[in-house]
């Protein structure tokens, strides 16, 4: 399962950054936090085992983040929706799920 939520977050980190380097991204607001958050998933993904599982949850809640402030950006009037921006956000929040510690040991 680690194996697969890295390379998910690897292709949406490398994909993010590459939109932005490309410069196909329209809106200059993002263009700082959305190179930064590419690149915190690509480097959280290559981490050790050991540090993989809490790289992953800081890097895709950052990304979570920022992806929720530019759906909201894209939900005003006139905007296209990106479906691209959605399966990322689903890819964060799954590796939140799938990752973040549970138990009774509050």
């Amino acid at each position: 399962m680690l194996l697969l939520l890295r390379i998910l977050s690897f292709t949406v980190g490398a994909a993010t950054a590459w939109r932005v380097l490309d410069g196909t991204m329209t809106s200059p607001l993002f263009k700082v936090p959305e190179l930064v958050l590419g690149s915190a998933l690509v480097i959280a993904s290559l981490m050790p085992r050991g540090v993989a599982p809490t790289a992953l949850i800081a890097a895709s809640t950052y990304a979570l983040g920022v992806f929720s402030v530019s759906l909201a950006n894209h939900l005003a009037p006139g905007h296209a929706m990106e479906p691209l921006l959605i399966a990322a956000m689903a890819v964060n929040l799954t590796t939140l799920l799938l990752l973040f510690p549970r138990g009774s040991h509050h």
